[in-house]
């Protein structure tokens, strides 16, 4: 991936609203808009009101605040101001939170551009090796992408032109705000004090001045928050062109990468056609050869095989043997195995082949010779035609990588692997292994580069050919972290070592109890390589032996910790 494509990244958390309402101030903002906005609010008011007017045309409040209610009318200004601030305050709230999010929607469609880019240039790579330098579709970017770059996201205050506009933003933005909200309320509840207390008899109750003051200031707080409305409408329609236009821009480079991918298509087809009918008939002579070859066999050499050469075979035949070649992979498929591609560079080593189990050469052998026209059935073979059938299909992997392809085990349905085992207890299988071999190589002194190859050797065979899924996937995983220092030697490691061995076998143990003896047996055959890596011993060269005694001795070590019981 290209480097503007890695360095795209969304961010995690979307914006809320939530995420404005920060510090005292904004606490208080949000436990007013909370509390006030909502249902139970509204009937609290109602029954508040209701009850107070009962009260005061019928019972005892008649005397205190009678009709017109003069008093009731009072409170309803000072709430009524009080609730224009707090609607204030949530409109700038909400208004800095939708500019944020116009923020993060231009960084989210940035980051998705750049990812289509690095698609597109993918995909300009795939068209110049399948084309031979043409490109195999001809097509532009969305215009709106480049412009996408420059145009900065919709922001509440782009809508404020003029000195109207800038009066009404200077407006919204003070009195949308809690130290407005505190002056509001602070003012009443002072100016009511003083005259309660005496201060001022300018306004005594009902306060008729302060409630035609706050019935003016509502007519104001009405206007700027219908301004502020109509701001926030121009910004969310422009963001809301915006998020169109990145739409359409991403549904056009869709477009463009599917008909692309189509193009592709259409020569991969004509490609994988022409492949598949090349290695269809390789692997088809190739497996007629084997099987003339075990005919041979078993006629002897004096005998005549009745199978005859591959250009020998009539048309039907050869295309019986060619729908026999396509069928291989589906009968691997079924018992856990793929085929795959190989280069002569790469070419399996005998020791890199697959070897089939009993049960799964049986099986394999079944579905060949079931696959097979106007055959006797299985089940009525006699004993050495299916002993003859069983080994024919365990040279399948040598046949196969003759024609350039190499048996596999896909990993899934023989026993459990890495998933099954908590990571930590992973780390310990693997280095289990490790350890396993090189305390065998320093029972002689220093561990040398023979006894290493070994060992990789062994495990790099072990993560492609091994019958069982947990060893195929710790040998393949291990990292050749061997603990070593430089001046280590064996009375130093064996503890550590052993230690290793044994907390592994207590993790096989506990996890996968069935898999216990083969984990065991590979760790025994790991410190089997390493000893018979080498010849050691004797005196130059002479009297030298492939396993010494204290090579026996740390083997037997390693297979003693690897019992859980011990």
């Amino acid at each position: 991936m290209s480097e503007v494509g890695a360095a795209a990244v969304l961010p995690k958390q979307p914006v809320t609203v939530s995420d404005e309402r920060v510090g005292v101030n904004g606490a208080i903002a949000a436990a007013l808009t909370q509390g006030v906005g909502s249902m139970p609010a509204l009937y609290v008011t109602l029954v508040f009101c209701g009850g107070w007017m009962a009260l005061a045309t019928w019972g005892p409040l008649h005397g205190v605040d009678p009709y017109p209610f003069s008093f009731l009318l009072f409170l309803n200004n000072v709430v009524q101001l009080v609730l224009c601030a707090v609607i204030l305050v949530g409109q700038r709230v909400l208004g800095v939170a939708a500019d944020r999010r116009a923020v993060q929607t231009y960084e989210n469609a940035e980051a998705i551009f750049a990812q289509v880019a690095d698609l597109q240039a993918h995909l300009d790579r795939h068209d110049r090796v399948l084309g031979r330098g043409a490109s195999l579709l001809d097509s532009t970017p969305h215009p709106w992408i480049r412009r996408h770059r420059v145009q900065a996201p919709p922001q509440a205050i782009d809508q404020v032109v003029g000195a109207n506009g800038r009066i009404a933003a200077w407006l919204t933005q003070r009195l949308g705000s809690m130290g407005a909200f505190y002056i509001a309320a602070g003012t009443q509840v002072v100016w009511i004090g003083m005259a309660e207390l005496g201060f001022q008899r300018f306004d005594p109750y009902p306060f008729a001045f302060m409630t035609f003051l706050s019935t003016f200031a509502q007519l104001v707080f009405m206007i700027v928050i219908m301004v502020g409305q109509k701001v926030l409408s121009l910004a969310g329609d422009r963001r809301s062109e915006q998020t169109f236009l990145d739409a359409e821009a991403i549904l056009h480079e869709c477009r463009r990468m599917k008909a692309r991918l189509v193009a592709q298509d259409r020569v991969v087809e004509s490609l994988s056609d022409y492949t598949s009918t090349q290695v269809t008939e390789h692997l088809a002579q190739a497996l007629h050869q084997s099987r003339m070859q075990a005919a041979a066999a078993e006629t002897g050499a004096g005998g005549r095989s009745a199978l005859r050469p591959w250009h020998e075979l009539p048309e039907e035949s050869r295309e019986t043997s060619r729908a026999h070649a396509r069928r291989v992979g589906e009968s691997l498929a079924a018992i856990g195995c793929l085929m795959f591609p190989t280069t002569g560079e790469d070419s399996p080593d005998a020791g890199m082949l697959v070897a089939f189990e009993e049960q799964e050469a049986q099986v394999l052998a079944r579905l060949e010779h079931e696959q097979q026209p106007q055959g006797v059935p299985w089940d009525e073979l006699s004993q050495r035609a299916r002993a003859q059938a069983v080994d024919a299909v365990r040279y399948l992997p040598t046949v196969l990588a003759d024609v350039g392809f190499q048996v596999l085990r896909t990993g899934g349905g023989d026993g459990v692997g890495e998933l099954d085992f908590h990571a930590d207890d992973w780390i310990t299988l693997q280095r289990a292994l490790i350890v396993s071999g090189v305390l065998v190589a320093l029972a002689e002194g220093d561990v040398d580069a023979d006894e290493i190859v070994a060992m990789v050797q062994l495990l790099r065979e072990a993560s492609v050919s091994h019958p069982r899924r947990l060893i195929r996937e710790l040998a393949a995983a291990s990292s050749f972290d061997t603990g070593l220092r430089p001046d280590a030697r064996y009375a130093d490691y064996e503890k550590p070592a052993l230690e290793t061995v044994h907390a592994a076998s207590v993790v096989i143990a506990r996890v996968a109890p069935a898999e216990l003896a083969e984990f065991r047996a590979f760790l025994v055959r790991i410190a089997e390589v390493v000893a018979e890596a080498n010849n050691e011993g004797g005196f130059f060269g002479l009297g030298a032996r492939p396993r010494t005694p204290r090579e026996s001795a740390a083997m037997e070590a390693v297979a003693a910790a690897a019992r859980p019981d011990a």
